[in-house]
């Protein structure tokens, strides 16, 4: 059964565009080396992986990201907190929608520069590492509108998360 950190782990990978080990995309993620190999483990047995090729099997990847996440892994949303932008209070669906930042969600952080209505992020190291990899970023947020959004904000989603998924 898949866990929410083996969908991070999964498009970190397809974000890599360099060799890469265990141990360095571990340290991308600030987790073991474990977690990274069990969750490719779980997504390749969840067809969205493949291990000899080791590449991320897209088709897959983005019905499963579009049609089932939200069912799987639903975001409640909290609280009023500080944190990082997500979902459609960041790019690249902010710059496509009128969005408030009174309305804004946040996956929670202490170096985070808004208030916003607290989203978990998919695992906890999300809101630190995804200032280090835009494209990254871009996608978790996506796929956090996937999520969160209503019928609009998850349509746009899923025509941006295709744009990345194939570029």
């Amino acid at each position: 059964m898949l866990k929410t950190q083996d969908i991070v782990v999964l498009i970190k990978v397809h974000c890599l565009e360099l060799e890469w080990t265990y141990a360095d995309l571990a340290e991308s993620l600030k987790t073991s080396s474990s977690v990274v190999h069990d969750a490719l483990h779980r997504c390749e047995e969840c067809y969205l992986y493949n291990a000899k090729r080791r590449t991320v099997l897209k088709g897959a990847l983005e019905e499963f990201l579009v049609h089932g996440l939200k069912y799987v892994f639903p975001a409640k949303v909290g609280s009023l907190v500080r944190g990082v932008p997500t979902a459609h209070s960041a790019a690249p669906l902010k710059s496509l929608l009128m969005v408030s930042d009174d309305n804004a969600y946040v996956w929670a952080s202490p170096k985070g520069k808004i208030k916003g209505l607290e989203i978990k992020p998919l695992y906890r190291s999300v809101p630190e590492v995804v200032t280090k990899d835009i494209r990254f970023y871009e996608i978790l947020c996506l796929v956090d509108s996937l999520r969160v959004g209503g019928i609009r904000e998850q349509e746009l989603a899923a025509i941006e998360l295709k744009k990345r998924l194939y570029e």
